[in-house]
């Protein structure tokens, strides 16, 4: 079963970036197909383990929480599949109702309803509206049907579902499914420094293998993504269609590889063997993704790139004893630097100068003004939103005149508020304070070599998070699962140090504390 469990896993990390980031439906299959197999290899393993090997007992009240919370958040998007009476759905979501009033006849009266009384445009088949050349002198092509009811059931109830978009949230809703599976498959299957050491490989070599395709497709675009397949492409960067997505996804991976160079740096300290060319390839993956990043020209990733960096810095000068860490990763900055050189930067820079605008910046202005216009979304149907994946149907009755059709608001929290409102919202909220209830413990790392793991992974889920503040990240798989992945990898990080320290916790006239976390070094080096 580890070998299902971790080949799919592994596969996961390698095959969605690649896969145009898992956003196509046949990618999304595959995802989801594999990731049911993860979870279902896993479970039947913790089926065969021993009652007392199932996992560690830390922090579960917090984790209790944060499942009851997952729960909840599920059986609330339920909730709004669900048919309902329209009495129902004006006291939960009044701006939801108003929409089915206004386009279905007798709704507001609570009367089903049939087919052949609504206009033909609104049923009209996308097939027939698409015109088909002929001949000269062939017969001329009818014109669509009057009523465009035909083939459509002839009566509708009244009752309906809370969500506006019932696909979308099916979809959004299998995808969450998927994504807490494979949470829960990580946070319990990597608990050694093993599988961690075989998960942050796997990891990183997935983030540079996707930033050095980035950079050699940029270096030789022919217009066409992976130089074959045709389309309208206009911030693509390697397999991923838009810029920021890309950014998001190597970001998340970037602090990670800088982390793991220091701790093989502090490994060339104690002589351990092959610390050298492990510091060397973990440096050259570091430099090639922050590379990718700026080359990208994405504001919001190099931002978030800069975040995790400082936040690296801040947390090896806590733990102490850092001037060649801080150097070796000025050194890293400067080799990114003259790689960019290398390929050209002035792109890069000029990018890099409109920073200076703030506000100015024209795609933030306009972020600005989505945003403005979603508050009148949200006072829509505060209390239970619109359905989960549904904003990009909602929005189209608030969006910004002349800005054409918005399909998101570029703010990931914006976006998730208006589609599960204040319920939802405290929902994810409960969830995300006990997983930090968790995880946000770093001075049980104090002196352990885990706490390159720790810091890493920690500062690129605080990248990602930052930069979804400005564009919608979380919903591409391929970011979804590198933010599963890395919340289940601190969660591990956490349970397995807090264990080894609990059995070596001093008693009645035993070692001292200082004298426990100065063994604990010793052993981790």
């Amino acid at each position: 079963m580890g070998l299902i469990i971790e080949g799919g896993v592994y596969f996961l990390l390698l095959f969605t970036p690649f896969a145009f980031g898992g956003v196509e439906l046949w990618a999304l299959g595959v995802f989801q197909i594999v990731a049911g197999l993860v979870v279902a290899a896993w479970a039947w393993s913790v089926h065969d383990q021993a009652p007392g090997s199932r996992g560690l007992s830390s922090y579960r009240g917090a984790r209790t929480a944060f499942w009851i919370s997952a729960a909840l958040f599920i059986l609330l998007v339920l909730f709004q599949l669900s048919p309902l009476p329209p009495a129902w759905v004006q006291r939960l979501a009044p701006g939801t109702y108003d929409l089915y009033a206004r386009a279905l006849p007798g709704y507001a009266e609570g009367k089903e309803f049939e087919a052949a009384s609504l206009p033909a445009w609104l049923l009209v088949r996308k097939g027939d509206q698409i015109p088909t050349a002929r001949a000269p002198g062939a017969p001329a092509i009818p014109e669509p049907p009057k009523n465009g009811a035909e083939g459509i059931p002839a009566r509708h109830s009244a009752w309906r579902g809370l969500s506006i978009n019932t696909f979308e949230t099916w979809q959004r809703l299998s995808l969450l499914l998927s994504l807490l599976g494979l949470f829960a498959v990580v946070s319990s299957w990597y608990r050694t420094k093993e599988r961690i050491a075989r998960l942050v490989a796997v990891t990183a070599f997935s983030g540079f293998a996707v930033s050095m395709f980035g950079i050699i497709q940029k270096l030789t675009w022919n217009g066409k993504l992976y130089w074959v397949r045709e389309g309208t492409y206009g911030n693509v960067f390697g397999p991923f269609v838009n810029q920021n997505t890309y950014a998001a996804f190597a970001g998340t991976i970037f602090p990670l590889a800088v982390c793991m160079g220091l701790s093989s740096l502090r490994g060339i300290g104690k002589g351990r063997p092959g610390a050298l060319p492990q510091l060397l390839v973990w440096g050259f993956a570091a430099v090639t993704m922050c590379c990718g990043i700026f080359y990208s020209l994405s504001r919001g990733g190099i931002l978030s790139a800069a975040l995790s960096l400082a936040i690296v810095a801040a947390m090896l000068l806590y733990y102490g004893k850092a001037g060649r860490e801080l150097a070796v990763l000025g050194l890293m900055a400067l080799a990114a630097v003259g790689f960019l050189a290398w390929i050209g930067s002035e792109k890069v820079i000029e990018r890099v100068g409109t920073l200076k605008e703030g506000q100015s910046v024209p795609s933030l202005e306009v972020r600005m003004g989505a945003w403005q216009k979603t508050q009148e979304l949200f006072a829509s149907s505060p209390l239970v939103g619109t359905g989960l994946g549904s904003f990009r149907f909602a929005f189209m009755r608030f969006a910004p005149p002349g800005e054409g059709w918005w399909v998101q608001a570029d703010n990931e929290y914006i976006e998730l508020a208006c589609e599960v409102g204040i319920v939802g919202g405290v929902i994810f909220l409960a969830g995300l304070v006990s997983w930090l209830a968790i995880v946000a413990r770093p001075w049980l790392f104090r002196g352990r070599e885990e706490r390159y793991h720790y810091v890493g992974v920690s500062a690129g889920i605080a990248g990602l998070l930052l930069h979804s503040a400005v564009t919608a990240n979380l919903q591409i798989p391929a970011n979804g699962l590198m933010l599963a992945v890395a919340a289940a990898m601190l969660v591990c990080l956490t349970g397995m140090v807090s264990k080894s320290r609990q059995r070596r916790r001093p008693g009645i006239g035993s070692e001292s504390p200082a004298t426990t976390t100065q063994r604990d070094e010793e052993a981790s080096s």
